[in-house]
């Protein structure tokens, strides 16, 4: 889950309109910095920064040698975008011909988009990086809620698809931009409004959710039955992955971006983005009563072998850079962190300065 307050993904427009002009911010993003020496650094495609952090990197470092795996935050199953991937990665190789660029995609429908375009892209789906130290069951709290959902309070979200479970508990995050703002306390107000027993589980602070740390989010995970996904379009949702390591089985509707990669029909359920219907599959999730442990444990099952991939992968890049390798067979070496978290790129330029200085003066 982002925590960045104003760094979400953008909003879908309408079909059959143009979009209106947008001035999409090129200053944040996700990265997580994987190797010092030599540079490694695993980063989203924030908006229409095709390339991550890679030309940030380049304009402060030049042609120094370091590799960058790339993975999308949003679904790429658009329009022109492959294309625009394309573009970019054939202008910077060119200019910068001792960066290496990968991919790892969401979904098999987007890896085969950008290999379709000679791109190196597998299938690797970024939730294996949500970490199983910080989101896990906690026995010790009490259910209180039939579902819980955390998602923005956004239309997008379509939290009103939750309207017929009788108890339900929401997590918020909101943007700093005014009409985010204002979406949120409409569509709060709305909702409560008309579902008395649901209930917003941040502390409010002048009408707006106080942002939850990781820790929080999962005791508050801990008070529902099930989780609930329910947008028809975003990326890989953490989210989604959260709830599963915390041992919550998941009611999701069809949607592409690709969250539900790690999901298993024991425990999670598809259903049509219906009130009713999401009613019922909750239901049906808590009848059938599967252990939290049970959940956690196969989930893990799933990603182990993705972030064994992962770490080849990594060492593939410090290798190829001049590197010895140092990640493939290890202990998963980043869970001290949940997901790849966004900042000013220029705040994660400085962390790597920051920890280069340091390793040069070990």
């Amino acid at each position: 889950m982002k925590r960045m307050l104003g760094h979400a993904a953008p909003p879908k427009q309408p079909r059959g309109r143009k979009p209106a002009t947008i001035d999409w911010p090129t200053d944040v993003g996700p990265v997580r910095l994987l190797s010092v020496a030599p540079p490694i650094f695993l980063s989203g495609i924030p908006y229409k920064q095709y390339l991550g952090i890679a030309e940030p990197f380049a304009r402060r470092h030049g042609k120094a040698r370091a590799g960058f795996i790339i993975f999308p935050t949003w679904s790429i199953e658009r329009r022109g975008v492959p294309e625009a991937i394309k573009r970019n990665f054939a202008q910077h190789s060119e200019r910068y011909p001792n960066h290496r660029l990968r991919f790892i995609c969401n979904t098999s429908e987007e890896t085969k988009l950008l290999v379709d375009l000679g791109l190196p892209a597998v299938f690797l789906n970024k939730n294996f990086m949500v970490s199983d130290r910080m989101f896990r069951p906690l026995p010790e709290i009490k259910v209180e809620f039939d579902a819980i959902y955390n998602a923005r309070f956004i239309p997008e979200k379509r939290h009103e698809l939750a309207a017929a479970i009788p108890r339900v508990g929401y997590i918020a995050y909101i943007d700093v931009e005014d009409r985010r703002r204002e979406q949120f306390r409409r569509l709060h107000q709305l909702l409560l409004a008309h579902n008395p027993d649901h209930v917003l589980l941040n502390a409010l602070a002048d009408d707006l959710p106080a942002t939850m740390s990781h820790d929080q989010v999962n005791a508050a995970l801990g008070r529902g039955a099930v989780g609930l996904i329910l947008s028809e379009v975003e990326g890989s949702s953490y989210a989604s992955m959260e709830y599963l390591l915390a041992g919550l089985p998941v009611v999701s509707t069809p949607s592409k971006g690709g969250r539900d990669v790690f999901f298993d029909p024991e425990y999670c359920i598809v259903c049509e983005p219906d009130p009713a219907a999401v009613r019922d599959a909750v239901a049906e999730l808590r009848a059938r009563n599967i252990p939290r442990e049970v959940v956690r444990a196969r989930t893990l099952a799933k990603i182990q072998p993705e972030r064994e991939r992962f770490l080849v992968m990594v060492d593939d890049l410090i290798e190829e850079l001049g590197g010895e390798r140092r990640f493939s067979g290890a202990t998963w070496p980043f869970g001290d962190v949940s997901g790849v978290p966004w900042r000013l790129l220029e705040t994660h330029l400085a962390e790597f300065a920051e920890r280069l200085r340091a390793s040069d003066g070990a």
